[in-house]
């Protein structure tokens, strides 16, 4: 994920406060235009596969892409998809150029100002990716980490420097510039784990062919529902409930496992009171 969306684990949220300073927010489409247009706007990021990315055809598709279809489908209505980025999403939104957003919009204080969230509909999760063999030490706990033989890399400015700061101060830590640099080094047996975003790195990590494994203990894990404008509380009603079914009938699970190829690792507890 983009060093924004990592950041948002601790609350630094730069657009969303930014977009709390642009001129006064358009009148939001209620339940009631979108019913009668028959037209969902989704706001979706295709530079963050596998929630978003582009196909074979350049159409935007992915985990998010498939949530709106559904979304739209048990709405009765037609899904428009507009690609939006991390920075203009929230202002997108209040601009009344989407009537929702997704995109790992991560739920925070600062965000929910000035937009609006459904319960949640997946989570992000703060993890350690090692290998099940050819490292220095075994690695099978955190604490395994805290450890004057164990070799981690990380990339730089990411949220898991200052967690090994704190709770594995004692382990070897080397800095580099890109993920694709951090997998090299693990491939090639120059370091023994990372600690990151499972979402960031379980896709890219699979360009290298190594035997790798993600331990079990979840460092942190964050909630992210789909932003719908400040006020517009018809349209959010009706999306909590679509959510609601679309848990209970596994759809989203079964779609996570799809683009993510593994079960979600902090599942969303199914919970008819939201």
């Amino acid at each position: 994920m983009p060093a924004f969306d990592r950041r948002a684990l601790f609350g630094l949220t730069a657009a969303a406060a930014g977009s709390a300073l642009l001129p006064a927010a358009a009148a939001a489409r209620p339940l009631e235009q979108v019913l009668s247009t028959k037209r969902l706007r989704a706001g979706i990021n295709p530079t963050l596969p596998p929630f978003g990315t582009f196909n074979e055809r350049n159409q935007i598709d992915g985990f998010d892409a498939d949530i709106a279809r559904e979304i739209a489908r048990q709405m009765g209505v037609e899904l428009e998809i507009v690609q939006v980025g991390s920075p203009d999403r929230i202002p997108f939104l209040q601009a009344d150029r989407i009537d929702i957003v997704l995109g790992a919009i991560t739920r925070t204080v600062q965000r929910a100002l000035v937009i609006d969230y459904t319960q949640p509909l997946h989570t992000q999760s703060v993890v350690v990716l090692t290998k099940s063999s050819g490292t220095a030490i075994p690695i099978t706990k955190l604490a395994d980490l805290n450890n004057r033989q164990a070799r981690l890399v990380q990339v730089r400015g990411t949220i898991g420097i200052p967690w090994i700061q704190a709770n594995a101060p004692q382990a070897q830590v080397t800095l580099l510039d890109n993920y694709p640099d951090t997998f090299r080094a693990m491939a090639q047996g120059r370091a023994d784990a990372m600690v990151d975003v499972m979402e960031s790195v379980v896709i890219p990590m699979r360009n290298f062919q190594v035997p790798w494994k993600i331990l079990d203990e979840v460092i942190a894990s964050t909630w992210v529902g789909i932003g719908v404008q400040k006020g517009n509380t018809t349209l959010r009603d009706v999306l909590n409930i679509v959510l609601f079914e679309m848990h209970r009938s596994g759809f989203v699970n079964t779609t996570w496992q799809k683009w993510f190829g593994e079960p979600m690792k902090t599942p969303i507890p199914f919970n008819p009171m939201f």
